[in-house]
Order: structure tokens, then sequence, then C-alpha cells
């Protein structure tokens, strides 16, 4: 019964989350635990003063031989779990350490791609004059790809004769109907406006 009660928190031993080494650990002390009450009972059949009675010896035996094979099965199975949990935990390590080179990789890649980003240069080109106007609120900047010095509000009417493939310099622009030159480089996103018929 001991040792049907043994495999039973073995296997649900296996399935806690307590460590792999706990377990062993109590497994190996229900053994140690049998085999002490072994010895005890073996001690304690020879130190009686009854009748023995063979038929029940007997059976006492075939019970014994029984238990020694689960015992057997037992220790048979703590080293095969023993081994898979060492199998497991090698996988895992080396998964983690596989993650980890992936995970630099693509840290190396970003900031390669994001320095590709940053120098790529974008060519200026001059057009026709025209004027242009706002989709929605949008930052201006002082240069390509560079601060944002100011917000200005959706259909706000500006002019220009230079852009890029991304960007739209803003040359003019309306005060209270009236055209005013830009003092200063201020730039635009192109997605942010259109061009006014």
């Amino acid at each position: 019964m001991k040792i049907l009660f043994s495999i039973f928190v073995l296997v649900s031993l296996l399935h806690s989350n307590s460590t792999e080494i706990g377990i062993i650990e109590e497994v190996v002390d229900d053994i140690t635990q049998l085999k002490n009450e072994y010895r005890i009972c073996q001690d304690d059949l020879k130190n009686r003063f009854v009748k023995t009675n063979y038929k029940e010896l007997e059976k006492y035996k075939i019970l014994l031989k029984k238990e020694q094979e689960k015992n057997s099965k037992m220790i048979k199975d703590m080293k095969w779990f023993t081994e898979t949990i060492e199998t497991l935990e090698n996988d895992l390590n080396q998964k983690k350490e596989e993650l980890l080179k992936i995970q630099e990789r693509k840290k190396k890649e970003k900031i390669v791609v994001n320095k590709v980003i940053k120098k790529r240069t974008e060519s200026i080109k001059f057009i026709k004059p025209a004027t242009f106007r706002l989709k929605s609120d949008a930052f201006i900047y002082d240069k390509i790809n560079g601060l944002q010095i100011g917000k200005w509000r959706e259909n706000r009417t500006f002019t220009t004769n230079i852009k890029s493939e991304n960007w739209v310099k803003i040359t003019g622009y309306f005060v209270g109907r009236k055209w005013k030159k830009a003092q200063k480089d201020i730039w635009i996103k192109s997605t942010k406006v259109f061009k006014r018929n």
C-alpha cells in the first residue's frame, strides 16, 4: 500500500511546479523509508515468540516479492524521469541561447536599418510655383527629417516651388489673406498636404 501511495506521490510531484531535484529527493526518501520499514518488519518477525504459520508466511513472502518488484520498477521510473528532466533542461538551455542570438541579431539589424534610414538623403527638386493646403493638423520642421518647430492647423494654405519625394518646403504662407514670404526654412511632410487647383 505504501508503494502505491509513493507512486501516486511521485506522479503528483512530477506534475507540480516543484523543482526536479525536490522530486528526486522525495522519491529517494520514500524508498529509504520503505527499506527501513522492511527491515523493521523482518526484525519484528524474527523476534516474535509465536507459532509460525507457514501458510501465512508464504503469503507474506509473495506480497514481499511483489512489493520488491514494484520498488524496482519505481527506481527504474525514477531513473527515466531524471534522464528526461536532464534532457529537457539541456534542450531548454539550448533554445534560450538560440533565442538570445536571434534577439541580438535582430537588434543589430534594427540599428543598421535605423542608421541607413537616418543617412538616406532625399533629392530636392524645383517645381512650378504652386499653392498647397493641409489635409489635417500637421507638424512643421526646420529641415527634412529635422526638428519640429511648430504645428499648423488643417486647411492652412501655403506656397512652394521646392519639394522632395516625401517633403515640401514652405516658401510662403497666407496671413489674413495676405501672402507672406517665409523668413526661415520650413518643411512639412508631403502626405499631410494636397495641391490646390
